[in-house]
Order: structure tokens, then C-alpha cells, then sequence
């Protein structure tokens, strides 16, 4: 049944494309940053070493873009909030007609997944971009690391994908766990 939940809601997903552009376009700058700082961070740290302090400073460089990267994923779990107010009907139409509470989960978790990974992908895509160019026009006199930028990636997309799915769960399963009557008589 699980698998009906996940069907409908990526035609859903589909269908709320515009909603789900600021939720992208902020998880792309966190991601962005993300890669660009780890892809940066060896020559971060030689020059923050020539200042001192260099270990506290490529900490606080990294959890300001980890930071970044967050602020892009609440704006998911608010789309995801928000999404859940405005399909209060058809919550209560999918449980009065017996979809089980776990396909709506489902289907309600799709949507921030996808804004997560598609704002995720695109922001890595970019850096990888703009990191190469600024290294290839010699930009960054300390260079770009491919390591850092492999790492900063992979991190930019799995704490983006779990972190939204994190934040979405609690309203999507207060969604879901409404009697359909309410959903129905309240309207949405």
C-alpha cells in the first residue's frame, strides 16, 4: 500500500511544482555553499592558519555553511506545512474512502523529499561549476579540491534529504492521524 502512497504523491508533487520553488531555491544556496566551503577548505585553513586560530576558524566557516544549508530545509518543512493546510479536504477524502494512515504519510513526504533533492542536486551542480571556473580562471589562489568538493556534496545532499524528511514527519503525521470528518467539515 505504500507504494500507491509514494504513486500519488510524486503526481501530486508534479502538480505543486510552483509551490515548491522557494523551498528548492533555498536548499540550492545552502547546498551550494556547502560544496563551495568544503571544495575551499584546505585553502581556508592555510589562510586562516596565517591569521591564527586556524582550527576554530575552518569550524565556524563550515557550521555557517551547515547552518545555511538548515535554514533551506525548515523553508521545506514550512512548504510541507503549508501544503498539508491547503489539501485538508483531500486528507479527509483519502481516509474517509480507507487509505491507510501509513500511504498518506507516504504520499505527504514526497513532496519535501523531492524539493529536498532537486534544491540539493541543483546547488551542488552549481558549485561544482563555479568552483571549477574561479579555479580554472585561477580565481582561487589556494585552488579547489575535487576530495572537498566529492565530500561537501555528499554531505550537502544527505543532510538535506534527511533533515527535511525530519522536520516534515511531525506535521505530516498530525495530518494523517485527523478523524476524515474534521479534515472534511473544516475545509482547506
Amino acid at each position: 500500500m505504500i507504494t500507491f502512497g509514494l504513486s500519488y504523491g510524486w503526481l501530486a508533487a508534479r502538480r505543486r511544482v510552483r509551490e515548491m520553488v522557494l523551498p528548492i531555491v533555498t536548499t540550492a544556496t545552502g547546498a551550494f555553499l556547502v560544496v563551495i566551503v568544503f571544495g575551499m577548505s584546505a585553502g581556508i585553513q592555510a589562510q586562516s592558519a596565517a591569521l591564527g586560530h586556524a582550527a576554530e576558524i575552518g569550524r565556524a566557516v563550515i557550521l555557517i555553511a551547515i547552518t545555511v544549508l538548515l535554514v533551506g530545509v525548515v523553508e521545506v518543512a514550512v512548504a510541507t506545512t503549508r501544503t498539508i493546510s491547503h489539501r485538508t479536504r483531500e486528507l479527509g477524502v483519502l481516509g474517509a474512502t480507507g487509505v491507510p494512515r501509513g500511504s498518506v504519510i507516504a504520499a505527504l513526504l514526497v513532496e519535501p523529499a523531492v524539493a529536498a533533492v532537486l534544491g540539493a542536486l541543483g546547488g551542488v551542480v552549481l558549485a561544482v561549476i563555479t568552483a571549477v571556473v574561479m579555479g580554472a580562471l585561477g580565481l582561487v589562489t589556494t585552488g579547489v579540491s575535487l576530495a572537498g568538493i566529492g565530500f561537501g556534496a555528499a554531505i550537502a545532499v544527505a543532510v538535506s534529504i534527511i533533515a527535511a524528511l525530519l522536520t516534515s514527519v511531525v506535521p505530516t503525521w498530525n495530518a494523517a492521524s485527523r478523524p476524515p470528518i474534521r479534515s472534511l467539515s473544516t475545509g482547506g
